[in-house]
This record gives C-alpha cells, sequence and structure tokens, in this order.
C-alpha cells in the first residue's frame, strides 16, 4: 500500500489524554532519559508504524516490530527508512548520532512506548494527542501547534475547492493542510498541497499527521524559513497561515528591497505585515487567504502598519477579520484574530466584514475554550456567503447575527484603518463601548512584550536543554 489512510475520529483532547494515558506515561518516561525533540520523533514513528503494520504494510519488514525481540532502537532503525513516509519526506531515523544519548540507554523506556502503542487500535486519535502534549509543553511562546477545532475554522473561512493549490508557509504540524484537504474533499474535490517549516520537527510532524491522513504534500527538501527563502515557483490559490506572533528577527535588513513589499517596507522588529506581504505575492490574481495575526496588527499605532493597513483597504484586498476569544490556545490567553484576504474581483469589495467570535457559545476542553459547531457553521454560511463562495439564502446575511457587521471603507477610514472587529460590531442593537486608542495601543504593546518575554524564556530553556549532559552514574 501506498501510505496509511486513518479515518479521524474526533475527541475532546481530554477524552484523548484518558484514553491514552499509558502511552503518555511512557512518553514521558522515554522524555526522561533523553532531549524532547528525539523523544517526539520516536514517538512519531511508533504510532505511523503501528498504523503502517495495521493496514496492510509488508509482512517482512513487520517481522521485527511483530516479534518483540531485539533492540527497540535497532528495530526501528531498520525499518523506518523502508517506510513510504520516511522515503517520500527524506525523513531520517532517530540514529545514535542523533539523540543525546546512544539508543542502548534509552531502548527500555523506548520498549515499553512501543507495548504500550501496540496495545491500542491504530487511531490518529493519539497521533493529534502526542501533537497537543508537544506543543503545550515545548511551544516556543510565538511557535506552536494550531489546535484542531481552530484548523478546521481556518479551512471553512478558505474554502478551498478541488483542482486548487493550497499552501501554508508556516506549516508547523500540517494540520491547516490536513483540515484543508478534508474540506476540499467534502466537497468531492481533492487539493494540491504544499508547506514548509523552520523547525525540522514541525516538519518531520507535519509529513506524518499528513501521511497518517492519506494526504500528500510538498513540504521541500528539508526545513526552510518562507520569508527568507521568497515566493514559490507556482502561486497558491488558497494560503492558509499561523505565523509566529510578533516575530522580531525577520530579516528586515536582507529583504528590506524585496520585491514582495509592494505596500510598503515592513517595520523592523515585527513580522506581522511582512507574512501577510508574503502572503499575498504568493497568491494567484484570484487567490484568497486566511492569517492568524495578533491584536495589535488591526490597530497598532506605528506609522508602518497604518500605512500597510490603508493600503491593503485601499487595494481591496481585505475581505473580513474574525476576532476569536481569549484562551483559544493551551500556552496564552491572548485574543488573537483571523484576517480574510482575497486578490481579484470578488462581491462586496468596497466593504469589509467584521465577526466578534467572542461572542459565540463556548465549550471548554481542560484549559482552553473550543467552539460551538453550530455556531462556527452558521460563521462559515455568513462568511462564504459574503465571498461568493457559497449560497446560504436569508441565514448567511451578516445583519442575521448580531455579533456580525459590514462597515464600508469610509468608516473604517474615519476610525484610523483600525480593523478590530469589536470597533464596529454592536450588539443588542448598540454599539460597544471601547476604550481609548492610547488604552488599546498600551494594551496591545504589553501583550507584544508579554509574547517577547516567552520567547525568550523559552529560548533560555532550549539554551539550557542542549547543554544538559546525561551521565551514568
Amino acid at each position: 500500500m501506498a501510505d496509511v489512510v486513518v479515518i479521524p475520529k474526533e475527541r475532546r483532547s481530554e477524552l484523548g489524554r484518558l484514553k491514552y494515558r499509558r502511552v503518555l506515561l511512557a512518553v514521558e518516561k522515554l522524555r526522561s532519559t533523553t532531549d524532547a525533540e528525539t523523544t517526539y520523533r520516536l514517538a512519531f514513528q511508533v504510532v505511523y508504524l503501528h498504523c503502517w503494520f495495521s493496514h496492510g504494510a509488508a509482512v517482512e519488514a513487520g517481522r521485527p516490530w511483530r516479534s518483540g525481540s531485539g533492540s527497540a532502537g535497532a528495530m526501528l532503525k531498520a525499518i523506518w527508512p523502508r517506510t513510504p513516509v520516511a522515503r517520500t519526506y527524506n525523513l531520517p531515523a532517530c540514529r545514535d548520532e542523533g539523540v543525546s544519548r546512544p539508543f542502548e540507554l534509552i531502548d527500555p523506556a523506548l520498549r515499553e512506548l512501543i507495548v504500550e502503542v501496540r496495545r491500542l487500535e491504530p487511531d490518529v486519535g493519539l497521533f493529534d494527542v502526542l501533537l497537543d502534549m508537544y506543543s503545550t509543553r515545548y511551544s516556543r511562546g510565538d511557535d506552536y501547534f494550531t489546535p484542531n477545532d481552530l484548523a478546521y475554522l481556518f479551512a471553512g473561512l478558505a474554502a478551498p475547492r478541488g483542482g486548487e493549490v493550497v499552501r501554508d508557509p508556516v506549516c508547523g504540524s500540517g494540520r491547516l493542510l490536513r483540515a484543508a484537504a478534508y474540506q476540499a474533499r467534502t466537497q468531492g474535490g481533492e487539493v494540491r498541497l504544499s508547506g514548509a517549516d523552520l523547525n525540522p520537527t514541525a516538519r518531520y510532524a507535519a509529513a506524518v499527521n499528513l501521511a497518517l491522513h492519506g494526504f500528500h504534500a510538498d513540504l521541500g527538501k528539508g526545513e526552510a524559513d518562507s520569508l527568507r527563502a521568497g515566493t514559490s515557483p507556482e502561486p497558491a490559490d488558497v494560503m492558509v497561515a499561523n505565523p509566529p506572533v510578533n516575530l522580531r528577527d525577520w530579516g528586515h535588513g536582507e529583504l528590506k528591497d524585496d520585491r514582495r513589499w509592494t505596500l510598503e517596507v515592513p517595520r523592523p522588529g515585527n513580522a506581522n505585515f511582512a507574512w501577510v506581504q508574503h502572503i499575498l505575492a504568493d497568491l494567484t490574481p484570484q487567490g484568497r487567504a486566511v492569517v492568524l495575526l495578533s491584536p495589535g496588527a488591526a490597530h497598532s499605532s506605528n506609522s508602518t502598519d497604518g500605512l500597510i493597513r490603508r493600503r491593503l483597504l485601499e487595494n481591496g484586498l481585505v475581505v473580513g477579520v474574525v476576532a476569536l476569544p481569549a484562551w483559544l490556545f493551551p500556552h496564552t490567553s491572548t485574543s488573537m484574530a483571523l484576517w480574510l484576504l482575497a486578490k481579484g474581483e470578488r462581491p462586496n469589495t468596497h466593504r469589509v466584514l467584521f465577526a466578534d467570535a467572542g461572542k459565540l457559545p463556548k465549550a471548554r476542553d481542560g484549559s482552553r475554550r473550543i467552539f460551538d459547531q453550530d455556531s462556527v457553521e452558521r460563521l462559515l454560511q455568513i462568511f462564504g456567503e459574503w465571498q461568493g463562495l457559497r449560497r446560504c439564502e436569508d441565514e448567511g446575511a451578516p445583519e442575521s447575527a448580531p455579533w456580525c457587521r459590514a462597515a464600508s471603507l469610509e468608516e473604517i477610514a474615519d476610525a484610523g484603518f483600525d480593523l478590530t472587529p469589536a470597533r464596529y460590531v454592536r450588539h443588542g442593537g448598540t454599539a460597544q463601548l471601547h476604550t481609548s486608542d492610547g488604552d488599546r495601543n498600551r494594551k496591545a504593546e504589553l501583550y507584544e512584550c508579554m509574547d517577547h518575554s516567552a520567547a525568550a524564556r523559552n529560548r533560555v530553556r532550549d539554551a539550557l536543554e542542549s547543554r544538559h549532559d546525561y551521565r551514568i552514574g
């Protein structure tokens, strides 16, 4: 068989952690013997192999796996390079020279992990729980894996169609690409996927994630920094992206003369509008995109940011903005926003649709908030109708939802080109009260400092961990 295909069973992560408790304890035991990157790469391999051999992989290749004899590390080193995912994406096995301790020293913990995984029925739910666990514990402030429910909201807003090219320039675990592929498949079509990520473990996770679901993507020959690499040879019809928040070191000095900056050279010290312009440059003339940005991007008082926002609006590139609720991500309480962008002719070019998804009904999944599915479908109906991508009759009108409103370019200009949804959405028939521009800007600056502080703490932690000397005795 070409690869593994396991149909996902949606579940809350807290229930998944309960079901897979023994596996997760085995992962923690393995983590105590080696570094986090090696631990999770090995765990990804074990889950993939369990699914692969359970779905008709070559009998000969599976004999060492099924026998359970010999060194667990040696078995993985022998089997992994023969798997379709390793060959397709050039994913190396974790050899002795690539881990912080030799395999013979971590072998007992690795064998325990294999035993616990093999006790279970093959199910991609375990892989998703591992992704969430890795992201929650080892995310670097501005570098984390997109939660599943948000990935499917991305895909629904982007509405990819059969035959289109879908790209994620910061693909992380591959969840946005996976959700886009499923979205197109529900409409009877298949899309072509491509992506890149600077983090080698993220690229590893994305390749295995997509393979487990029967999807293929062009992830390049290795890890890559999309901002520094430039646009792809083939433009995309759809771009989805959850870029690092308020990234400081994005290469302003070396990229300031890049031709992607058609609106204005992005300011140094913050990559938000570098990502926005990179994504627009990588789209076809009729392409569309959904991008997750920090709240400060919508109303930053920085003159360069304000100029880029104005030119985005004047060129008809902003379709809508969706404010997300706080605590949607496990590592931060910051409220983010989804920006919908589009090039070329479309309905409602001279208006922008704003939605305050913080007003939608929500449930809790551990420390996270998750969306009510009926509310998400209503949101997708309204934005699909707005973009001319679906027909929903009266249910698709922005006026049909109290948490949604369209604003003209003139109204937005009068507001200083502020793209914060709460400035335009009215609740209960009256305008929502707003804090002053100064208060809002100071709050955005505080959030930005908190993001940078978290990233700095994680860099120190990574440096200390890389210097940790695993000694016996």
